[in-house]
């Protein structure tokens, strides 16, 4: 909860550490996962990334061509993964993404307030994500208890 009250998820850690223990995922696991997982795994940010575009793009006349989609996805990608786990940390993303994209920067006040009210849910949807991958890597790597787990 505190990753969506904050929006930052570097200041939901320690909740989120403490979540994986009560989910039964082992500790090796945690302390490597998570550390990793809450800077480069960033699902919600990608899908927020090439969502935006594909909206802004198109309110500004931009041409959207299958080559233009396939570059929104790989540089949506690769923001968020580089977007650092801060709030607002996104809108310097913006910029790079309307530029490689030829969208006209006009676009980025608009992207700034949608992105204001979105950071927190994301944020949020990015930690519940991890946890989920991490239940699901545990179990693979009969890392998980899973009656810790059912409880």
């Amino acid at each position: 909860m505190q990753s969506y009250s904050t929006a930052s998820s570097s200041a939901a850690f320690g909740t989120n550490i403490e979540s994986c223990k009560a989910l039964g995922i082992d500790k090796k696991l945690i302390n490597f996962g998570v550390s990793i997982g809450q800077i480069i795994f960033m699902p919600s940010g990608a899908i927020q990334f090439f969502i935006i575009s594909l909206c802004t793009g198109q309110s500004f006349g931009t041409e959207i061509t299958i080559v233009w989609i396939i570059t929104s996805i790989i540089t949506s990608t690769i923001l968020a993964i580089a977007t650092p786990p801060i709030p607002g940390g996104g809108l310097s993303c913006y910029t790079i993404l309307f530029a490689q994209l030829g969208i006209p920067s006009a676009g980025i006040a608009l992207v700034i307030s949608i992105d204001l009210l979105m950071d927190a849910f994301l944020t949020a949807c990015n930690l519940a994500f991890l946890q989920t991958e991490l239940v699901l890597s545990a179990k693979k790597l009969n890392l998980l208890d899973e009656e810790k787990l059912r409880k």
